[in-house]
């Protein structure tokens, strides 16, 4: 391991100070300025208002002595189910007189719905299937048991379903959300520590002179990427601390989040080895990793928030940022995060990939330069 060189690199990168201020003032002015921007956003826009669901139920239908327990059921959902019997569904939806349409059959329903009430079908949609699954499934088992005479085949007034108001994912307020999202965004951005190394290396020769040396092209690899990842990690925590000692950010599962920081302070030390490496030129390379970062960052909830984002899922599921930005968020408004995994094989999958082709790049660079 190249200690001396790990050393006195990681001092090049601490010593900038435009790097520091980059790196630790930057966050907590940017978190300021779109926590405040975004408050009253964060804090209404998001929230579901209650909403009428208009029904029409055909002559007949198995479910018909089931409407009052589901009207309880959706009201307690804050949905005030109405019905409408000779009313063409698109007639009301254009006039807006009802949110979401559901016509309800012997066997089945359909639900439609306006483009701009997708959320209120999706809720509608949650409820309705969790409801008519639970009451087909007791039909059925009470018809099986009267058919072997078991018991006596009740009215279908008697049948119950679980009495159940919705789980929603809680909504961060917008100082944390983006006290979160951006000390994550500008990690990513540490790979301009590189830049002074860089320089310093190039002003001096010193690939020129790694042909003579006993050092390996790995070790060499190693004595930038660590001091990088160190120094990004570092300038990171400092944001950290300032952000939660000025802002209160709520952070959850603490040492899950600091782990997460360490894999993005490496991931962004990878990434920022291998476009060093290719363009040969620390502007070009930093305004390239910028422009990705910026792409990543678009996609993946670090302007426009990941929750109610306006982009197709499948583009927001390419970005890493989305994974490591959910799943820290999530960490902070409910304690854990499904995304964990995927967030994690993100930043494990970029630090070794990135890792093969940075060594492979260097040892390019060191064959020319010998």
């Amino acid at each position: 391991m190249p200690f001396i060189l790990i050393k006195n690199n990681l001092k090049l990168m601490l010593r900038s100070k435009w790097i520091l201020v980059l790196m630790t003032i930057l966050p907590v002015i940017t978190i300021v300025l779109l926590s405040n921007a975004f408050k009253d956003m964060m804090d209404t826009a998001y929230k579901i208002e209650p909403f009428e669901v208009g029904y029409h139920l055909s002559d007949g239908s198995a479910y018909k002595d089931m409407i009052p327990q589901l009207k309880t059921i959706c009201k307690d959902n804050n949905i005030i189910l109405q019905e409408y019997q000779n009313e063409d569904a698109t007639a009301l939806l254009k006039r807006e007189t009802v949110a979401v349409f559901v016509e309800i059959t012997d066997d089945s329903y359909v639900i439609y719905q306006s483009d701009d009430k997708k959320t209120e079908a999706a809720v509608t949609e949650s409820i309705l299937s969790t409801f008519f699954y639970q009451a087909y499934d007791a039909m059925v088992g009470m018809a099986y048991q009267a058919q072997n005479g078991l018991v006596e085949l009740p009215s279908t007034s008697s049948v119950k379903v679980n009495h159940e108001v919705l789980a929603t994912d809680p909504v961060p307020s917008s100082t944390d959300y983006y006290g979160i999202i951006y000390i994550i965004y500008f990690a990513w951005c540490g790979m301009i520590s590189l830049s002074a190394v860089i320089t310093s290396e190039r002003k001096s020769a010193i690939s020129k002179r790694m042909r003579i040396s006993h050092m390996s092209k790995v070790s060499y690899y190693i004595g930038k990427l660590i001091p990088c990842a160190i120094a990004t990690f570092l300038e990171s925590c400092i944001a950290w601390i300032i952000s939660v000692v000025l802002l209160d950010i709520h952070w959850g599962k603490i040492w899950a989040c600091i782990g997460i920081m360490i894999l993005i302070s490496l991931a962004a030390s990878t990434f920022g080895m291998v476009l060093f490496q290719l363009f040969k030129n620390a502007a070009v390379s930093i305004v390239a990793g910028f422009i990705i970062i910026w792409i990543a960052g678009l996609w993946g909830g670090s302007f426009q928030t990941y929750i109610y984002a306006n982009i197709p899922q499948r583009i927001v599921n390419i970005s890493p940022l989305y994974y490591i930005n959910r799943t820290v968020v999530e960490f902070s408004t409910k304690g854990y995060s499904d995304y964990a995994g995927r967030c994690i094989l993100y930043l494990v999958s970029i630090i070794v990939i990135c890792g093969i082709a940075g060594i492979l790049m260097m040892d390019r660079e060191m064959g020319e330069s010998a």
